[in-house]
């Protein structure tokens, strides 16, 4: 029998690149696609999938959409698995889906996508109505567990990539007993995770006020969000409280061209060249002294200057947009020996008054920047040609140690006003 699947990722190359491998897999055929949370309930509604695959994070908040969007589907119908795709080898994330005790979930690392046949085994768990968690972080939870001899077994089964008939095969059991022992054996993790990271999970994503350890919770929120943030979150400071307003130089990269590449690569590829990437760029910006607000497909938005103020914020952010040219073009040599094409980066920096700190409702909030600097930087992101660096006016006399040029007046997108554009001279 065929299995119906709907995928949802608001990144049409990893979507298109999943949806290819899929169409490729024997027994299993994607009827619906989503690129966002709502559009992604609605396909689940409309075609009644046997399974839905989705990313963990995407529109509106790009926070925990996939986990709760997959509980969400579980209950309205039951007949549908849902497996998670994610970035984060975080056993509090996977705990997040799986602690619930619900079945007919899976939780993926994206690394998987390139190895094997996980996906395909992952959504043909789901599909049958067991649940599937990825081998790394079983292995993670297996080691570090005090449970019962039989846990222990299930966890190293589940760390061995078995499912459930595998599973029952070699524990001498059924199906069924294997799906109440997973079922009470995360339940069990969830909740005494919820002390430490799965805790930090929720203060990060709800900022919710109590903290049942103060330093437990502010060493692992140092993981999800910049260190100063933890640090007020931890001191007792109120969501009003942590928004200000500061001058930040804000930098918005994306790939020129990337659509036409990834048309004439496998999709493992493609999925493999971007995390590959989004990786490299994400340690150039922590090496100098930047602030990861987001990824956003293949693009990457940082800030500098924020949460705590930097005098050379301006400065910084265009060294950064030079050393990440620089390090896309050894990852291009790197990609080259292996047959596939260069990829070509724009980036554009701008330098203004903006407002840092939590912004949502409904009890979701994120940690973020906002502001007329923020949308002009990611305006003149998009000017910029492959390899190009373009900066405003402000950022350029901010950073006089950084040879610029200037390109004239540029009408972006959304503005009615010119804006003096200027080129990063290559040094």
């Amino acid at each position: 029998m065929t299995i119906r699947v709907v995928l949802g990722d608001d990144n049409v190359l990893v979507r298109e690149g999943v949806r290819a491998l899929l169409g490729v897999t024997e027994g299993i055929e994607v009827v619906g696609v989503a690129e966002d949370a709502p559009t992604l309930l609605a396909a689940a509604a409309e075609f009644l999938p046997d399974v839905v695959v989705t990313d963990i994070k995407m529109p509106p908040n790009f926070q925990l959409e996939g986990i709760e969007a997959a509980h969400e589907i579980r209950r309205r119908h039951p007949g549908t698995g849902v497996v998670v795709l994610s970035a984060h080898d975080d056993e509090a994330y996977a705990l997040a889906l799986l602690g619930g005790g619900e079945s007919g979930l899976a939780y993926l690392l994206k690394d998987r996508l390139g190895q094997g046949d996980e996906l395909e085994r992952a959504i043909r768990e789901v599909a049958s109505g067991g649940s599937s968690i990825d081998p790394t972080i079983a292995a993670r939870l297996s080691g570090s567990t005090e449970g019962s001899k039989e846990d222990q077994e299930v966890l190293d089964l589940m760390a061995k990539g078995c499912g459930y008939a595998e599973m029952a095969e070699k524990l001498g059991t059924t199906q069924e007993a294997i799906d109440r022992r997973v079922t009470s054996l995360f339940q069990r993790l969830a909740a005494e995770a919820g002390r430490g990271a799965s805790h930090a999970v929720d203060e990060l994503k709800r900022l919710h006020a109590a903290v049942v350890d103060r330093e437990t919770s502010t060493r692992t929120l140092r993981s999800f969000v910049p260190s100063q943030f933890a640090d007020r979150l931890a001191s007792g400071a109120s969501t009003a409280d942590l928004q200000e307003e500061v001058e930040a130089t804000i930098l918005f990269s994306d790939i020129r061209g990337f659509s036409t590449i990834a048309e004439q690569l496998p999709a493992r590829d493609v999925a493999a060249m971007l995390a590959r990437h989004l990786s490299a760029m994400a340690e150039v910006v922590l090496d100098h002294g930047g602030t990861i607000d987001k990824f956003a497909g293949d693009g990457v938005m940082a800030v500098f200057g924020a949460p705590d103020p930097i005098p050379d914020h301006s400065e910084r952010a265009l060294r950064c947009a030079q050393a990440m040219q620089a390090r896309q073009r050894e990852l291009n040599q790197e990609i080259q020996a292996e047959g596939i094409p260069p990829l070509g980066m724009g980036i554009g920096v701008n330098t203004g008054t903006v407002v840092a700190g939590t912004f949502g409702g409904g009890g979701r909030l994120e940690y973020t920047v906002m502001g007329d600097a923020v949308n002009l930087a990611q305006r003149l992101q998009s000017e910029a040609a492959a390899g190009e660096i373009l900066a405003t006016a402000a950022t350029a006399r901010a950073a006089s140690g950084i040879a610029t040029e200037s390109i004239g007046t540029r009408q972006v997108k959304g503005r009615k006003e010119l804006v003096d554009t200027f080129r990063v001279v290559e040094s």
